[in-house]
């Protein structure tokens, strides 16, 4: 069959062909295998039949603009000037193939001399030029400058070749070699490879053009931030110092419309790195005569917090949990006399808040204020939790207020919440001068997005552009790492317990494998969710948005089915596990999700102290305490969403989970309830996992998942992926992980 299937013949020759006709090979009509015809337009086209083989079909298949007829079997191209070569180059390379007069006649006044693509490439450490031929045969003074390598012609870089290859009517040079000439013409080396400015889908990215040295492409593939095909990197202050390292190491060439790039961003990095070196600053100055009227004595790291503080005035205070985030504010308003002063809280912290500014600040007055009613407003310092900011808004702005101070900053990542639009109307009334202060140990909970109502609201947007650009601008590989690292040279202070407590003892974690007493319960609900997630589309991004919401919310529904389930069958051995470690003597905290584990705990174990959702926060503020005394309970029940914020809990040094939650950071924050500044022990959180079950595979992606927190806060590389979907695509393609032993 021409051009298509069947064996492989024996070589061609005209009389071969001839005999052939009846046989299994069907011959371009009259008798031989390349003829001009015209199309049905009256065009010239060049034919080409020929019984299959994979090396001819190959070589046709490089004539520019060619077509293969189904019906007829045959290859066509138009017959011009610029498919001529590769004509004569098919006829030259397989002279089997017989062509008819006129197109012997076309290609003698269309192809003269030699034709063929010129490149550049590395070998023996150094850059050359390299010619393939495609048709005709180099005059004999050039081919006796090029050494053969592979049916190829390779050439060095000298200034007479490049002027030869330049001037050579058939050379096709690619980018490549073209750009090496140019260089040599003049004298010049050609580098290995020159850095360029692309135009990026969002924004402008660095990409690079190879010239001869193909290595130095795997270099900058590795780069932080570098993606896609090419690869490209984003124009960005953050990845300078291995830009450059690569830049010398590998001798690449900067060009003309990427020089000011860098230039640019070479000073925002200088400019940047006092800044940095700030924000991770382990001592500061005395505050003199303001430390006297403190309540206590700030350690040096805390110093330091509060001169960043005062002079970003617009700031994230995210040092990790347990560090005196909240005495840090206060220091810093106290010194700016930044009064009257708002502390925007959770409900469940406001009690804490009172009693540390009773602490540290005595001789200020508080205001707690509780529901939407009017109430005076009239205090120093005026505590109120989110859900109400909307009521006393406008009351709060005509005082001015010098200072505004978020505590869980987080729980405005939300733009549409109305606690969030509330908290950024009162934050746009204040002073321009006015600090706001955003506390948070964990500022993204799940994505980097949500970092852009935070930043609107304590005035810092503008200095990442907008949202969009924000968005646009971190997106991609390494995006978190570089969010980062400019978070730092503007408005964020972070330190690490390991970084300025060093003495602090360490914290683990331990998985503890129980087993599950409703196990045939499970299967059959397991099952069944299985099934169910396998007749959903996997990936919901490419549904109407309503669909995708009511998916999505039944796909946790299911998920949180299999969780309680879960946490139901493990609760015997749970409550066994804990009956054995009290009788250690040590202080204990069981974290639990649902309100039925958490009142079958209760119910067992009757002189624990509770942190629970049914409590006030009068009896959560006295279950703290009644725990922290020296006489108190021995074990503590808290629920994973109240307990997990604004409470210290260190005469634990142990901390337990019965349940998991979809997000990472919940389960870091309750473990720094014990783990945080008076605790002297080396603190373990315990996991209580039903093996084989969808807890396993939980904690295995919340594992991955936890990454992306501290990639943004902690300049960590990590992937991202939702922990909800992670855990249907797991579980919808094969069996949950079975990796942990079940233990009784």
């Amino acid at each position: 069959m021409p051009g298509g299937g069947g064996a492989h013949p024996a070589p061609l020759t005209p009389s071969a062909v001839r005999a052939t006709v009846l046989g299994r090979v069907r011959l371009a009509d009259p008798v031989h295998n390349v003829e001009l015809r015209a199309n049905a337009a009256g065009d010239p086209i060049v034919v080409l039949g020929f019984p299959y083989r994979a090396d001819v079909v190959d070589t046709v298949r490089g004539i520019p603009g060619r077509r293969f007829d189904w019906d007829a079997k045959e290859w066509w191209a138009a017959a011009d000037d610029a498919t001529a070569p590769y004509v004569k180059g098919v006829l030259e390379r397989y002279p089997e193939l017989s062509a008819s007069l006129e197109v012997e006649r076309w290609l003698a006044d269309s192809s003269a001399g030699w034709v063929g693509r010129v490149t550049a490439a590395r070998y023996d450490g150094a850059g050359w030029f390299v010619a393939e031929t495609i048709a005709g045969e180099f005059e004999d003074a050039l081919a006796s400058r090029g050494v053969e390598r592979g049916n190829r012609l390779w050439f060095p870089f000298e200034r007479e070749i490049a002027d030869a290859l330049l001037e050579l009517p058939g050379a096709r040079l690619d980018g490549r070699a073209a750009r090496c000439a140019t260089h040599v013409q003049v004298d010049l080396a050609p580098p290995p490879a020159t850095l360029t400015l692309v135009a990026g889908v969002a924004e402008p990215r660095l990409g690079l053009d190879v010239n001869w040295d193909p290595s130095t492409l795997a270099a900058f593939r590795v780069l932080p931030g570098a993606e896609g095909h090419g690869p490209t990197l984003p124009v960005d202050a953050f990845l300078i110092e291995p830009l450059e390292r690569f830049l010398a190491e590998h001798e690449v060439q900067v060009s003309a419309n990427a020089r000011p790039e860098l230039e640019i961003i070479r000073a925002e990095h200088d400019e940047a790195v006092e800044a940095i070196r700030r924000s991770r600053a382990r001592n500061g100055p005395s505050l003199g005569e303001i430390e006297d009227r403190l309540g206590g004595e700030l350690q040096p790291f805390q110093r330091g917090g509060v001169a960043y503080l005062l002079e970003a005035r617009r700031a994230f205070l995210a040092d990790e949990q347990g560090l005196g985030k909240t005495v840090q504010a206060l220091a810093a308003v106290e010194s700016d006399e930044a009064y009257p002063a708002v502390v925007v809280c959770p409900a469940s912290l406001k009690l804490n808040w009172r009693r540390e500014i009773e602490k540290w600040l005595p001789h200020r007055s508080v205001t707690v204020l509780s529901g939407t009613a009017r109430a005076d407003v009239s205090a120093d310092i005026v505590i109120l939790n989110y859900e109400v900011v909307h009521g006393h808004r406008e009351r709060l702005a005509l005082r001015r207020p010098g200072a505004l101070v978020l505590d869980e900053a987080h729980f405005c990542k939300n733009p549409r919440a109305k606690r969030t639009q509330a908290t950024r109307r009162l934050a746009d009334s204040m002073p321009p001068r006015a600090l706001k202060l955003a506390l948070s140990g964990t500022p993204v909970l799940n994505r980097p997005d949500e970092l852009i109502s935070q930043l609107r609201i304590i005035g810092r947007l503008a200095d990442f552009g907008s949202g969009a650009r924000f968005s646009r601008r971190f997106s991609g590989i390494g995006a978190e790492e570089r969010i980062h690292w400019h978070l730092r040279r503007s408005c964020f202070v972070r330190r690490l317990k390991s970084e300025v407590l060093p003495q602090l003892p360490a914290k683990r974690q331990a998985i503890v494998p129980v087993e599950l007493d409703n196990e045939q319960e499970y299967r059959l609900a397991e099952r069944d969710v299985i099934a169910w997630l396998r007749e959903q589309p996997l990936d919901l991004s490419e549904l109407d948005a309503k669909i995708a919401a009511a998916l999505r919310a039944e796909r946790l529904a299911q998920l949180n089915t299999l969780k309680r389930l879960a946490a139901r069958g493990k609760l015997e051995a749970a409550l066994s596990w804990i009956h054995a470690f009290l009788a250690s003597g040590e202080r204990l905290v069981v974290f639990a999700h649902h309100a039925e584990i958490q009142e079958k705990l209760v119910e067992r174990f009757a002189g624990a102290a509770h942190i629970l959702g049914r409590d006030s926060v009068t009896a959560r503020e006295a279950a703290v305490q009644a725990f922290q005394a020296d006489d108190g309970p021995q074990l503590l029940v808290g629920s994973t969403r109240v307990a997990s914020q604004g409470i210290t809990l260190t005469q634990a040094s142990n901390v337990a989970f019965l349940e998991l939650e979809w997000t990472p950071a919940i389960h870091d924050q309750a473990e720094d309830r014990c783990h945080r500044i008076g605790q002297h022990d080396a603190v373990t959180a315990w996991y209580l996992l039903a093996a084989g079950t969808i807890d396993e595979t939980m904690a295995e992606l919340i594992a991955r998942k936890r990454g992306i927190v501290g990639a943004v806060t902690d300049g960590i590389k990590a992937e991202d992926a939702g922990v909800v979907d992670a855990v249907a695509r797991e579980l919808r393609a094969r069996e949950p992980f079975r990796r942990l032993r079940r233990v009784a």
